[in-house]
Formats: structure tokens, sequence, C-alpha cells
């Protein structure tokens, strides 16, 4: 993975704790290994229990496509904090853009494998392309990526899928022990680094495959699989790609920085946040049951930007939702589709009041609607109406319109 230093290779994965649909609801995300090391120095009967462990590292070594290969380097440990936000304009990186996202996620999962799957799961770990973060004198070299990520399924395995697109900001790295098997020189120019690895945490180990591609318009583009899967997948782990397959994906010309946008090309599904209660999680089966009903839906006099029906798990919590962008004559909102199961049902007796009201309906299910319109003076006004229906199994079904997107921060 990559954290922007010279090899280009290695980066922190982030963790998103709260997310923003929209514009600016801040998150941190907080990546590091080890941090324990940093706050005390761990007694010996501790060590085994929390250590870090790699791959032995031979030296002097051949390496295939290498003239001269350097020492390897002292091992780093790090801790790194971000503030995130889900929008995809960013002035710092002008190559990139919401359409853009779009595009190279069509191309990234169009080179997968026929017989890859990407695993049920939330947006940004569905191998979409998220927005990249910050700038480049804040990062001092540890972002400027657009990343994808995701576990894959193949046959009766599972493992992850990270890939990492940047404009190259240093000279292609020198071959250094340690950090790559094979320096691929290619017809066009493009420089792809191989590598097989492994690493242990508390003696699990995880292994590891990368490739990282340098390509003459200044993309670099880096892919790494492992054996790792999301919990819950049931399959043995495996490494799912092969060395020539990861050379595949990072070599494909529309993940360049420079390759153009299709028109009509649409941005990525936005990040969408359950708003409800933790309840079950929902299956891919059930999902796509649900998404048959919404996509008959008949939506007369409105435009969205990708049909209903696309329901994918919630960034937190156990529902599924998807979060469309509609407009209609002379007016654009955001409507957000949340379902989840296992929901208390309300207890409280039919209210009415002017912002909402509440009903029970013959079978028990009940139905909460509520608006709320902001001050007359207000910069931008604004209506945010929501619908809630909560049935006697426990299944809720809501739906919120904003046509203000701050709306959906939570």
């Amino acid at each position: 993975m990559e954290i922007g230093d010279d090899r280009d290779a290695a980066q922190p994965t982030a963790a998103v704790n709260r997310g923003k649909v929209g514009l600016t609801c801040a998150a941190i995300v907080v990546a590091g290994y080890l941090i324990a090391w940093l706050v005390h120095e761990p007694e010996p009967t501790d060590r085994a229990e929390s250590s870090y462990v790699t791959a032995p590292v031979a030296f002097p070594v051949q390496i295939p496509g290498c003239d001269v290969v350097e020492p390897p380097r002292e091992a780093q440990t790090f801790g790194l904090v971000h503030s995130v936000t889900y929008e995809y304009d960013n002035p710092a990186y002008p190559w990139f853009s919401g359409p853009k996202a779009g595009a190279m996620t069509e191309a990234l999962h169009d080179r997968l494998p026929g017989d890859v799957e990407i695993a049920f799961a939330p947006v940004t770990r569905s191998l979409v392309f998220q927005p990249i973060l910050g700038d480049p004198v804040q990062n001092k070299g540890f972002g400027g990526w657009t990343r994808a990520a995701a576990t894959l399924l193949r046959g009766d395995r599972a493992g992850a899928l990270e890939v990492t697109v940047r404009q190259a900001t240093k000279p292609i790295p020198p071959c250094v022990a340690g950090e790559l098997d094979e320096r691929r020189h290619l017809p066009d120019g493009t420089i792809v680094d191989t590598d097989d690895t492994w690493y242990e945490i508390k003696g699990v180990r995880t292994l590891t495959r990368d490739a990282t591609a340098y390509l003459p318009d200044g993309s670099v583009t880096h892919a790494n699989a492992t054996d790792q899967a999301q919990e819950g997948s049931g399959r043995p782990r495996a490494i799912l790609l092969s060395t020539d397959e990861l050379v595949a994906l990072v070599t494909d010309p529309q993940l360049r920085i420079s390759a153009p946008v299709p028109p009509g090309t649409s941005s990525p599904p936005e990040v969408c946040l359950p708003y409800t209660k933790s309840g079950a999680v929902i299956d891919q089966a059930q999902a796509r049951r649900w998404n048959e009903v919404l996509a008959q839906i008949p939506l007369d006099g409105v435009t969205l930007d990708r049909p209903l029906g696309m329901l994918l798990q919630g960034e937190r919590g156990g529902g599924v939702c998807q979060t469309v962008q509609v407009t209609t004559p002379g007016r654009q909102s955001r409507l957000a589709i949340v379902i989840s199961t296992e929901q208390p049902l309300p207890q409280e007796p039919e209210t009415s009041s002017a912002n909402g009201a509440r009903r029970r309906l013959p079978d028990g299910t009940v139905v909460e609607t509520h608006e709320e319109r902001s001050a007359a003076l207000a910069s931008t006004p604004r209506t945010d109406r929501s619908v809630t229906v909560t049935r006697l199994s426990g299944t809720q079904i809501k739906s919120l319109s904003a046509t203000h997107p701050q709306s959906f921060c939570r």
C-alpha cells in the first residue's frame, strides 16, 4: 500500500468513523500500526503477543529488470490522522472529479476477471474510487491518491483488493531489496514493480501481492491483493488475483490520470448512512428482492442521477440504503431510501403537529411523516421531508428528501 514515500508503494488504509454526504460533514480517520509501542515499551513477555513481523530480506540479491539493487531500508511505523470529506471536487487535484471517479470505477470493475465477484458491502468497500483527501501541502507525501477497496470472491475463496491512483510527484524509485521481486519494462515506457510477501501481527500471517505501475503520463497506479476478507464471508482466505492479473489492472489505460471521461459519465454512488438503530445484517439476496420492488416505482416528472434499486449496505449499522440526486423543474434535491430490520415499533399514540404526524394502520404498521422548513431569511432556504414506515415484523422503510445537501449529514 502507498504512503507517498520515495517508493510510492505503501499507504495507510483509512477507517472512516463518521462520513459526510454532500458538502461539509467532516470525519476523523485514524490509520496507524502498533500505536501502543509509541506509548510504552512492551515487557519481554508482551513482545510475542504484540509483535509485527515481516518477511526476511536477502541482500545482496539480483532482481529481474533491475541493473542495480540497493540495500533494504529500515522498517518504520507511524500514525496518521486525516480530516475526511466525501466531496469529489478538490481544486488541489484538477485531474480528478466525480465523473472521473465514476469512469475509473467502471473501468476497474470491467478489468476484473470474469469469475471474480465483489462482495456485498457499503460503497466505500465496493471497489468504488473515493475522493482525494486534503492537498499536497497538508499531506506532505502521505496523500494525493484516490482509493478503491473491496473484499473479492472467487470460487469458494475470499480475499481483499485495494487499488490507488495518483499523480507522480517524484522520479521512479530505485530498486530496493525487500520492496519488489521484479521490475517489468513495457514497450510504451511503463515500468511495473511486482512483489509477493507477507507480514504477521500478533502471530497472524497475512499474504500480500502488489503491482505498482509508473506510467508515461505521470500516473502511479498501485494494486494490493491480500488473503484478508471481511468478517462473515465464511470462505477460506486466499490471494485471489495472480501477478499478471494485477499488472493488467494497474496498466489499464482507463485508470490513467490523463484518460478522458466519456460524455455523460456519472459520479459514483454516494456514501449512504443507515439513519437507524443497528439491526440484523441484510444479505445481498434480500437486498436484490427489495431492489426489484424499488425499480418498479413510477417516478413521473423527476429525473434521477441513477435508477432506484441499487441498495448497498450502510456505512454503519445493519441496514441497506441508496442515495440519489433528484432533479425536478426548477429544483434539485437528494433522496435517500433506507431499509432496516429488527426496528422497534413506536408505541406512542397517534399524533399530529405542524411539522409531522404519526398514525397506525389497521394491520399495525406505523407511518410517521415529518417536514422541516428553513427560516424565510435563511441564506439557503430548504425543505426536509421524511416518511418512515415501521411494520410489525420490525422491517422499517425510511425515505428522506432534502433540498440542501447538508441535511443528510449525521
